[in-house]
């Protein structure tokens, strides 16, 4: 083994865990409101717009989104290929602010374009054990924290 740090390529599978995680916080926003001491009509339109949140967090979760990341490449210095639901490739590089810890991984990314940077979460369960390990030992000691491009 080298110690040089290397690419890692991502194919994130859809993560059980995190569709636990969004089911939860729907159904904690939902027993909060039926219980909260609200007159009819506001809990009415609360649990509306909890539906149509729903509706909307699923959408965007589904791989055809056109926001949604399937495949990204990361260079140890941060720069990133990445490849969108709709089969545009971007080029982006890794923002210093992502968040990695033992069960989340946040990736943010820098666009080129400059348009609204994209954001990858992936739980532990999303890739293979040494995959996620690659991928932590790269985002930590890789030069992604040198600058943000």
């Amino acid at each position: 083994m080298s110690g040089k740090i290397q690419a890692v390529t991502l194919l994130p599978t859809p993560s059980r865990k995190l569709y636990i995680w969004q089911l939860t916080t729907h159904a904690l926003a939902l027993l909060v409101t039926l219980f909260a001491p609200l007159i009819l009509l506001h809990k009415l339109l609360l649990l509306l717009l909890l539906a149509i949140y729903i509706l909307y967090s699923q959408r965007q979760s589904q791989r055809t989104n056109r926001k949604h990341i399937l495949k990204v490449r990361i260079e140890p210095d941060g720069r990133s290929r990445l490849t969108m639901g709709d089969g545009r490739r971007l080029i982006a590089k890794v923002r210093s602010d992502s968040v990695i810890t033992p069960w989340l991984i946040l990736l943010r990314f820098n666009l080129k374009q400059g348009r609204f940077p994209p954001t990858m979460v992936l739980f532990e369960d999303a890739l293979p054990h040494e995959q996620m390990r690659q991928l932590r030992v790269l985002l930590k000691f890789g030069g992604i924290n040198q600058e943000d491009g």
